[in-house]
């Protein structure tokens, strides 16, 4: 589950140690009493994937396209289904074992622990699919269309698309065309919400 990378930025030069190659961990890996040390990185990452059940090796529950997982959230928004909208985006798990340890917060200068990327992370996508939810939970969603920008980042295996607008009618009002999430994570050929930070 997952947020916009400017939060995890701004975060980032909140936290970041001084120290060239390490970080700082304020959180313990198990979410206890607060740790202040300088680790590196590596140990960062061990410590977090100790805490995390699942050792996923492919992105499981999303979809083959940007197209059909934006279908797949109109249809999980209908039926107010709050599992499903939280299967399509990137789980603990994924984070850990897929995303950080490609992504640019392993080495400076954006170097930050994964559980600093985490926290924040999950706390605004979780806002975001909490207001998608009251917004457009149970009513009729009819999908129309998405666009996304010819960019994108590519981080190892990982390519990251943000700044998609989808573009969709509720019931037998008029289409609109609105930013449902932040970015999206690809993987092999699937897709997963990276975090639902939106316009709403």
């Amino acid at each position: 589950m997952i947020l916009s990378l400017a939060l995890v930025l701004a975060v980032g030069a909140a936290c970041r140690s001084g120290e060239s190659g390490r970080s700082l961990d304020r959180s313990g890996a198990t979410g206890g009493g607060a740790v202040d040390s300088v680790l590196p990185i590596p140990e960062l990452l061990a410590r977090f994937r100790a805490a995390t059940p699942d050792t996923p090796a492919t992105l499981t529950g999303g979809e083959t396209s940007p197209e059909r997982l934006a279908r797949a959230l109109l249809v999980a928004l209908t039926q107010r289904d709050t599992l499903a909208v939280r299967a399509l985006a990137v789980s603990r798990g994924e984070f850990a074992w897929l995303y950080y340890p490609h992504s640019k917060f392993t080495a400076p200068p954006y170097e930050l622990g994964p559980q600093l990327v985490w926290i924040p992370l999950v706390a605004a996508s979780d806002k975001g699919a909490g207001r998608l939810l009251e917004r457009y939970g149970g009513r009729t969603l009819r999908f129309e269309a998405i666009t996304c920008p010819d960019s994108a980042s590519t981080e190892g295996p990982n390519t990251i698309v943000a700044g998609c607008r989808v573009r969709f009618a509720v019931g037998d009002s008029a289409a609109r065309e609105l930013r449902l999430f932040s970015s999206l994570l690809s993987r092999d050929g699937h897709y997963k919400f990276l975090t639902y930070t939106n316009d709403l």
